[in-house]
């Protein structure tokens, strides 16, 4: 570059480390997906919970924890990370305790607990499962916050979908390997093989992520004094575009109240055994993989809204199929839809909310951005177990298509493209 062009210091900082932090956030990705392969809130833990009870609502937790664990500490975490310069403090410091010893603790408590108490270790479980969903929910601001400055916007669909792609390829592999453990071993051992290398891999990601090499923010991050409340409703007031996006992903997190039951509805309703949670787990990762390959890229190319427009319409489709089909084959495509539908959540999701924020009020709109459809993912799972307790498992499924197709419609003709809109360069 010529020597009288001048360059920022965080747009220097940025090339300097990016083949450095491309590499370790790429490999840090993939053995965290490889790990949760091994207890995956879809498959493996609500089948684990379906064997300790036959309560519909604890696989309602389990679900709910799944699906808004990552969204609802998010605006109560934004200002913390606005103020901290260097956001992968927070990512690894607390992330350990908050995201990783869960892991480790589900793990220990079954090998320990499930044959001797199986009540004990189904409230402890619940727990564990609580406290590792919302704990990662509490470094999510940071985290998308250190993605977003250590990699450009040009890049950030690429990477994202890179690094899942390779994750769902480990994960396609883990899947053989859950499935032979689950039946190969009695339970709860089994359970307690596939726990223990989720946990393996989890350990090994932060490692990995503890290699970062981000800088400071140049300036004191959260230096305005207005209530915090009134940042928020100063936002909310004034970007209308970004509200129409929120409502939108809330509405696709609403078409997630059935994802907790899929596996279990299919193994109970065409008796199948343990083993095909690791096999439904497989064919998901399948989906993901070829997804993340597709998406990633378009993302970059076409922008995130056309992906979640993919995303929510996959989710639809998939649920249909499950409340309709009368054969099992059929049960694949579902857990495909679900897969592509994660895709396009991860790819486009959170980096499509940079291109909305002006930079210095990113975490701000990324806590935003999470509040409502974190709600929703809250409470869906629960009002899923109520529908499933009066009405069955394909109820629930046909709720969940019809806001599946309900948010691609929002996403399609309401929200409008971001990256066209505001021409943002973050």
């Amino acid at each position: 570059m010529p020597p009288n062009i001048h360059v920022a210091p965080e747009e220097r900082s940025r090339q300097q480390h990016l083949r450095h932090n491309l590499t370790v956030n790429i490999l840090e990705g993939t053995c965290y997906w490889i790990g949760v392969a091994f207890y995956s809130y879809q498959t493996v833990l609500p089948l684990f919970v379906s064997k300790l009870t036959g309560s519909p609502f604890a696989l309602g937790l389990i679900a709910m924890a799944g699906n808004s664990g990552w969204l609802l500490p998010q605006i109560f975490t934004a200002r913390w990370v606005q103020r901290t310069p260097v956001k992968k403090h927070i990512v690894v410091r607390v992330g350990f305790f908050s995201e990783r010893l869960p892991i480790v603790l589900l793990a220990l408590v079954t090998w320990l607990l499930a044959s001797l108490s199986p009540r004990t270790a189904l409230a402890v479980t619940l727990v564990l499962a609580v406290w590792g969903a919302y704990g990662a929910g509490l470094i999510a601001v940071a985290w998308q916050s250190m993605i977003a400055k250590i990699i450009p916007q040009t890049m950030r669909g690429r990477f994202i979908g890179f690094t899942s792609a390779l994750g769902m390829a480990g994960s396609a592999v883990a899947a053989v390997g859950v499935t032979y453990i689950l039946n190969t071993w009695p339970f709860p051992m089994n359970f307690a093989f596939s726990f223990t290398a989720g946990a393996l891999f989890t350990l090994l990601s932060w490692g990995l992520i503890s290699l970062t090499r981000e800088w400071p923010d140049p300036t004191p991050a959260g230096a305005d004094s207005t209530p915090w409340w009134r940042q928020i409703w100063a936002v909310v007031q004034a970007d209308r575009r970004f509200v129409r996006f929120i409502v939108a992903r809330a509405v696709a997190a609403a078409a997630m109240m059935g994802v907790g039951f899929l596996t279990v509805y299919a193994v109970q309703r065409w008796r199948l055994s343990d083993g095909y949670a690791g096999v439904f787990n497989g064919v998901a990762s399948a989906a993901q993989l070829i997804a993340y390959a597709l998406l990633g890229p378009l993302a970059d190319r076409r922008g995130h809204k056309l992906v979640l427009e993919i995303g929510a319409l996959a989710s639809g489709m998939a649920f249909i199929v499950a409340a309709l089909t009368p054969w099992p084959q059929l049960v694949y495509l579902s857990f495909a839809g679900l897969g592509i539908m994660q895709a396009a959540y991860i790819v486009s999701s959170m980096m499509i909310v940079p291109e909305f924020a002006p930079a210095e009020q990113l975490p701000l709109y990324f806590g935003i951005g999470s509040t409502v459809p974190g709600l929703i993912s809250m409470s869906a799972p629960l009002v899923g177990a109520a529908v499933v307790t009066l009405w069955g498992y394909s109820a629930v499924f046909v709720l969940s298509g019809v806001a599946g197709l309900t948010a691609w419609y929002l996403y399609r003709h309401h929200v409008p493209d971001p990256r066209q809109v505001y021409r943002t360069s973050n």
